[in-house]
């Protein structure tokens, strides 16, 4: 395996000067959206299969009769884990009216009891972000947010000293039309929405460009089921945090790539179907 490092300004070019080379028949990206946009160009002009796992703003649906304390763990881990720096995590929370003010409690305190340190030590839980323009960006969603109208719950400011650490984060009362709703959040922040109905609980879990992951919360599997055929995503979880498997296929829709890794579905991404006929 060779592993390339390349400056900023010249992705593009050694991009598409790799994806054009003969000997390369098929590419495959996991990314950004910038970066799944330099590679399916190129791939695109050269002709060439390609597979994009790219971003995701993943919805974590709680319905009125899920186990509240169960979903409430279950989404500080699904959201914070690596810091938030997963397109898998969980970003935004859309939660029945009945159960939000329970769940949010539940959320927020095991978000509060999250230890942030070195990422070293094994007590660590929240490590710094990779770039200091990560945490600038997640400042800024949490300050345009509040500013349209989200309550800040928890954290909300870089941490002092080295490293690019910021506070597990979480916001109340966001929807469409706010960044921390409607943009991937690539860090440790969390938006709670609340969604009136199942009816609205879908609306809002679709309001998205991205369409990575869904995880459902409820008492009822074949209802968490039932209502996730209603919402486009890559991948659908009841009862459980989103997560790949290599016995299963896994990728996404709309913004969030095109292709499948994984699985036969991932084998056969970097095959061709060959047809055969032999007349008499």
């Amino acid at each position: 395996m060779t592993t390339l490092v390349i400056a900023d300004t010249d992705v593009s070019d050694v991009t598409a000067r790799l994806v054009e080379d003969d000997r390369l028949a098929a590419v495959t990206l996991t990314g950004s959206n910038r970066a799944g946009a330099s590679v399916g160009s190129a791939a695109g002009r050269a002709a060439k299969k390609s597979v994009l796992e790219l971003g995701g703003s993943d919805a974590f649906v709680v319905l009125d009769d899920a186990d509240v304390e169960a979903a409430a763990a279950a989404g500080v881990k699904a959201r914070f884990t690596n810091s938030g720096q997963s397109c898998v995590c969980a970003k935004r929370f859309i939660v029945a009216p009945c159960v939000a003010d329970a769940f949010t409690a539940a959320f927020v305190a095991g978000v509060e009891a999250l230890r942030v340190g070195d990422p070293r030590e094994r007590q660590t839980q929240i490590g710094p972000l990779a770039r200091d323009d990560l945490r600038a960006a997640i400042q800024r969603q949490v300050e345009e947010s509040v500013a349209a109208g989200a309550r800040l719950l928890t954290g909300g400011k870089p941490v002092p000293g080295d490293g690019f650490f910021y506070q597990p984060t979480v916001l109340g009362d966001t929807g469409p039309g706010m960044p921390a709703f409607d943009e991937e959040t690539f860090g440790p922040l969390a938006a709670i929405a609340v969604g009136r109905d199942d009816e609205d609980a879908v609306r809002l879990a679709n309001a998205t460009p991205y369409g990575l992951g869904l995880s459902i919360w409820t008492a009822d599997p074949s209802r968490g089921v039932a209502l996730a055929r209603r919402i486009t995503s890559g991948t659908a979880f009841v009862n459980a945090i989103v997560a790949s498997d290599p016995r299963l296929p896994f990728g996404g829709t709309k913004r969030s790539g095109h292709g499948r890794e994984l699985a036969a579905a991932g084998i056969r991404e970097f095959t061709n179907t060959r047809t055969y006929w032999v007349g008499d």
